[in-house]
């Protein structure tokens, strides 16, 4: 695809050698207007998503479920809220199988009006949680 082009998408073919390299294109780069991003991968659908990040910061929070339902997702915004916790770079809710379900999402945490203690005590309470994960995205 040529540099020059305007339209709504770009595209490029990566090779995924054996020792973790990939070459991320200067144009690709300068569109995201920043040095660094985060990569994620929906293992789902088997699609990885780049966001453009301001910070290396960033935490990654993983909610396993009983059921995803529009009632857990409201209560959940909720406590987010509360949290100051509004500018997600990324969240998914998915059951796999039908019998295990998550909600996940990646922050940063200087967002947070409370600590990372408190905001999960609030979700451990929460209808439906069966378990909570936060941890930090190495780079």
């Amino acid at each position: 695809m040529s540099d020059e082009y305007e339209g709504a998408t770009a595209g490029r073919v990566l090779n995924f050698d054996s020792n973790e390299t990939v070459k991320f294109p200067a144009a690709f780069k300068n569109a995201m207007g920043t040095e660094r991003g985060l990569m994620v991968l929906v293992h789902k659908d088997r699609l990885i998503k780049i966001f453009p990040l301001d910070s290396d910061e960033v935490l990654f929070l993983s909610l396993e479920i009983g059921k995803l339902s529009n009632d857990f997702l409201t209560k959940l915004s909720q406590i987010f809220k509360r949290s100051g916790l509004v500018d997600l770079l990324f969240s998914t809710g998915v059951c796999l199988r039908g019998t295990r379900c998550f909600y996940e999402c990646y922050f940063n945490p200087t967002q947070l009006s409370t600590d990372l203690v408190e905001l999960e005590s609030s979700l451990n309470v929460l209808d439906g949680v069966q378990r909570v994960l936060v941890e930090k995205v190495e780079l």
